[in-house]
C-alpha cells in the first residue's frame, strides 16, 4: 500500500496500492472503498500523516531468540517475568516467552531495542543485547540452552502511555501503538475495528485518539 486518501466529500477513499506480485514492480493500481481499516504497525505513522493526525508512536527493533530445550519431556507454557527494580536495571526490560513448535522456546525482553526506521533496520541485535539475553537465560531457565539462540527480528511501535490507538475519522479506522501487545489481541482488537468500521459498537474511552491528545 502507497497511500490512503479520503476524497474530498468524505464519503469515500481511495487506496493506491502497486499492482504487481509482491517484490515485483508493476503500475499503481487505485481502489474505492467506502471505509477503510488501516492496521500498518510500524508503517502507520507515514501512511497516515496528513490524513489523520496521530499520537507520537515510536519504532523500536526487538530481538527475542529462540532456545533450544535440554529434554524433551518438558512442558513449557507461555510465560512473563516481571523484574524488580534491581533486575530492571541489570536487564533492562520484563521477559515474556513461549513455546513455538519447530523452533525451539521463544524468550525476549520488552521494549529494550533501539528506535528505527522500519525501512531502514538492520535485522541484528547488538553484541550487548545479545548477551543479556543470553545471559538471563542462563540463570533464570536451566532448562534451556543459552548457546542455541536463534534470533528473531520484529517491531514494536509503542505510544507513550502503552495504551492502543482505535478510533475512526469519516471513512477510516485506524488500529495502530499495540506497544509490543497487539499479536496476543488481535482477536479482540479486530473484532473492535470490525464493529466500529461498520458502526455496530463505539471504542472504549481509553484508546481513542482525543485520550492520547490529552496524554
Amino acid at each position: 500500500m502507497l497511500e490512503i486518501d479520503p476524497l474530498a466529500d468524505g464519503a469515500y477513499v481511495t487506496v493506491r496500492h502497486p499492482s504487481g506480485a509482491k517484490g515485483v514492480e508493476g503500475p499503481v493500481q487505485d481502489l474505492f472503498a467506502s471505509h477503510v481499516t488501516v492496521t500498518a504497525g510500524a508503517w502507520s505513522k507515514p501512511l497516515l500523516r496528513g490524513v489523520i493526525d496521530l499520537p507520537t508512536l515510536t519504532v523500536t527493533e526487538e530481538h527475542p531468540a529462540h532456545f533450544t530445550p535440554r529434554s524433551t519431556d518438558l512442558e513449557w507454557p507461555s510465560f512473563n517475568h516481571l523484574l524488580g527494580p534491581e533486575l530492571l536495571a541489570e536487564f533492562g526490560g520484563d521477559v515474556y516467552g513461549m513455546p513455538s513448535p519447530g523452533e525451539g522456546i521463544k524468550v525476549g525482553f520488552h521494549c529494550v531495542g533501539p528506535e528505527v526506521d522500519p525501512d531502514m533496520r538492520e535485522f541484528r541485535s547488538s553484541e550487548h543485547l545479545r548477551s543479556q539475553l543470553r545471559n538471563y537465560v542462563s540463570e533464570w531457565f536451566p532448562g534451556l540452552d543459552p548457546a542455541t539462540a536463534s534470533e528473531v527480528s520484529c517491531t514494536y511501535t509503542s505510544t507513550d502511555s502503552g495504551d492502543f490507538v482505535l478510533d475512526t475519522v469519516g471513512p477510516i479506522t485506524v488500529g495502530a501503538g499495540f506497544s509490543g501487545h497487539g499479536f496476543k489481541f488481535a482477536p479482540a482488537i479486530g473484532r473492535v475495528l470490525a464493529d466500529a468500521a461498520l458502526g455496530r459498537a463505539q471504542i472504549p474511552a481509553p484508546f481513542l485518539l482525543s485520550a492520547h491528545q490529552s496524554v
